[in-house]
């Protein structure tokens, strides 16, 4: 029961934080009355942009297509991340030296693709959010997780 509450968990928290930062990313510059929702993710990003600004020694805003191609990856590898370890930490699951599995997956589906052109704009915070709820269930899987009761793997009998 525990195990299948995290699952939950992990996967909605995920979403819920990549849909609101991709909405916040798409939406940046609009000046129009918006939710406390969208309004703290606008923060965050605007926060993570100002960091990455300072860090990079250029003025606020002044590189905002190269922040794009640094924020996008970002996104679509800490959000699963998050997704995995609130998983792994209401499960209490012990993963040890399978780590590297999740990690790996995570890494992987960060990779830039293209599937961003073919996404209409106002559908893009949801095919992001299905897109990292998809890779947190593929995270716990990899270790172990979301088993299907019942069934174990059988060898077949020697002939």
């Amino acid at each position: 029961m525990r195990e299948s509450i995290s699952v939950g968990t992990g996967v909605a928290a995920a979403a819920v934080l990549t849909h609101g930062v991709v909405l916040a990313a798409v939406r940046f510059d609009e000046r129009v009355p918006i939710s406390i929702y969208q309004e703290f993710f606008r923060q965050m990003v605007s926060a993570t942009e100002r960091l990455w600004s300072h860090g990079q020694g250029w003025q606020r805003m002044s590189h905002i297509r190269d922040f794009g191609q640094f924020f996008a990856p970002m996104v679509q590898m800490i959000c699963p991340l998050i997704g995995f370890a609130l998983f792994r930490t209401i499960s209490r699951r012990k993963i040890g030296i399978q780590i590297w599995k999740p990690v790996a997956i995570a890494l992987l589906f960060a990779i830039p693709n293209g599937y961003v052109d073919l996404v209409p704009g106002d559908a893009l915070p949801w095919a992001e959010a299905a897109r990292t709820a998809f890779i947190v269930l593929l995270m716990v899987r990899s270790v172990g997780s979301l088993g299907i009761p019942g069934v174990t793997a059988r060898t077949p009998a020697p002939a």
